[in-house]
C-alpha cells in the first residue's frame, strides 16, 4: 500500500550535531536524481536575486529562511516526519516506523517525492506555487518530469499483495503528480466532512487533520489492508477510538474513489 502526503510548509530545522547535510545520490527514486539538482539550483539563484522572498514565499517575520534557501546544501538533513510539520504531522510520531508493506511518499516542490522510511531532507522553503529562476512555478515545472515516476509507482502497487493508494494530498500537489484507479490499482482520495443533523459539509480548514489521523491508523495497522473494503474496516476501527472535535464521533465510508472520513457532530 502507498500513502501519498502534502508537505507542510512550516518545517522543523535538524539539529546541526549529527546531522549530515543532504546527499540527493542517497535519496530514493533515483530516476528524479537529475531534475532535483536542477531545481536545487534554481532554487539558490531565486534565494540570490532581490526578490526571493516573494517569490518563495518566505514570511516577513522569517527572513532567515532566505538565507537557508541559498546555502541549502549545507544544511542538516533528517527524517522527514522529524522535518516537516503542522496539522497533518502532528498527528504522527516522529520517529514513526513504516512498516514494510507500506510506503509513504510525501510530494515536494524541492525534490518532487519524498521517501518518509528512507530519505534524510532539510528544513526548505518552497511550495508549489513559488516561482523559480528560470524554471518558473514549481507545480508545474515537476509535473511532466513527474508522470513517469507515477507509472512506476502503479506497476509496482498493481504487483503488491496490496495494490492501494491512499491519496492524503491537497489539489496542488495532486495536480503535480496525478494517481488515479486503473489497470488494478485502487486510489483513493481522503475526503474529510463534517454532519450535523443528517446534514454534510466538506472540511477545508482542518482537512489535514484527518489525514493525519487516518495515515497513523494505516500505519498502526497490523497488516496493510488488501482491498478497499478492508482499508474502510481498518480505517473505521482505528478511528472509532479517536475523539472528534468536542463530542463529536469519527467514522469512514467508500465513496467511489473517495475514502469519506465523517466527523458527526450530535
Amino acid at each position: 500500500m502507498l500513502i501519498l502526503l502534502p508537505p507542510s510548509e512550516t518545517k522543523t530545522r535538524p539539529n546541526e550535531v549529527g546531522h549530515r547535510p543532504l546527499d540527493l545520490d542517497e535519496l530514493a527514486l533515483p530516476a528524479l536524481r537529475e531534475a532535483r539538482g536542477t531545481m536545487l539550483r534554481a532554487a539558490h539563484r531565486t534565494a540570490a536575486g532581490s526578490d526571493a522572498a516573494s517569490r518563495l514565499g518566505v514570511p516577513a517575520s522569517s527572513p532567515e529562511l532566505v538565507g537557508r534557501m541559498l546555502h541549502l546544501e549545507q544544511e542538516p538533513a533528517a527524517a522527514p516526519l522529524g522535518v516537516y510539520s503542522g496539522v497533518l504531522y502532528d498527528q504522527l510520531e516522529p520517529g514513526a516506523e513504516i512498516p514494510g508493506d507500506r510506503r509513504v511518499l510525501v510530494q515536494s516542490a524541492l525534490l518532487g517525492l519524498v521517501d518518509a522510511g528512507w530519505d534524510r531532507i532539510p528544513a526548505y522553503r518552497l511550495s508549489a506555487s513559488s516561482q523559480l529562476s528560470r524554471l518558473g512555478k514549481a507545480g508545474s515545472w515537476w509535473a511532466p518530469r513527474l508522470t513517469p515516476i507515477a507509472a512506476q509507482l502503479r506497476e509496482e502497487e498493481a504487483a503488491g499483495s496490496s495494490p492501494l493508494v491512499v491519496d492524503c494530498r491537497s489539489g496542488s500537489y495532486r495536480s503535480m503528480m496525478a494517481m488515479r484507479s486503473g489497470d488494478g490499482v485502487r486510489v483513493l482520495e481522503v475526503a474529510p466532512v463534517q454532519e450535523s443533523g443528517g446534514v454534510r459539509k466538506v472540511i477545508s480548514h482542518d482537512a489535514k487533520r484527518y489525514r493525519g489521523l487516518v495515515t497513523r491508523v494505516l500505519l498502526a495497522a497490523e497488516a496493510a489492508p488488501a482491498t478497499a473494503e478492508e482499508l474502510v474496516d481498518v480505517v473505521g476501527e482505528g478511528l472509532a477510538g479517536i475523539s472528534g472535535r468536542g463530542s463529536s464521533r469519527l467514522g469512514v465510508e467508500l465513496d467511489g474513489d473517495r475514502l469519506v472520513v465523517v466527523d458527526r457532530v450530535d
